[in-house]
């Protein structure tokens, strides 16, 4: 049987919590898949809201970036709801985590470009 997107979301949120454990931050994740974010990262500096996305696409042909949509049924993520994403590109093999701005629908991850600085960054800066 070949996964689904939703189970290559879950499977995302997992891999994230374990790459967050992995560094010494705490994870906790909610019950409820109505919350509107994924996980609360502890750093034991501060505590941040992150909202998890999966990506399988490939970049358009001749192009290094990949478009990964960041809304939910079109609805913004605010700075109330979510500090931070954490976009796992399959394409690129690891996690883009950057600062919510508050007004994000999509966001370009490319390895050269202003984006690639937030490429397996789990610094929450």
């Amino acid at each position: 049987m070949k996964p689904n997107c939703n189970y290559s979301g879950c499977a995302t949120e997992y891999r994230f919590a374990t790459e967050c454990t992995n560094r010494g931050y705490i994870v906790s994740m909610p019950l409820l898949d109505s919350s509107p974010y994924d996980a609360i990262v502890d750093t034991h500096d501060s505590i941040y809201k992150v909202q998890i996305k999966y990506t399988a696409k490939q970049p358009l042909k001749h192009r290094k970036t990949v478009q990964a949509p960041l809304e939910k049924n079109t609805q913004i993520y605010t700075m109330e709801m979510v500090d931070f994403f954490a976009v796992y590109s399959e394409y690129f093999g690891g996690f883009f985590i950057f600062p919510n701005t508050g007004s994000m629908k999509a966001i370009r991850l490319s390895m050269h470009g202003k984006n690639s600085i937030y490429f397996n960054n789990f610094a929450f800066k």
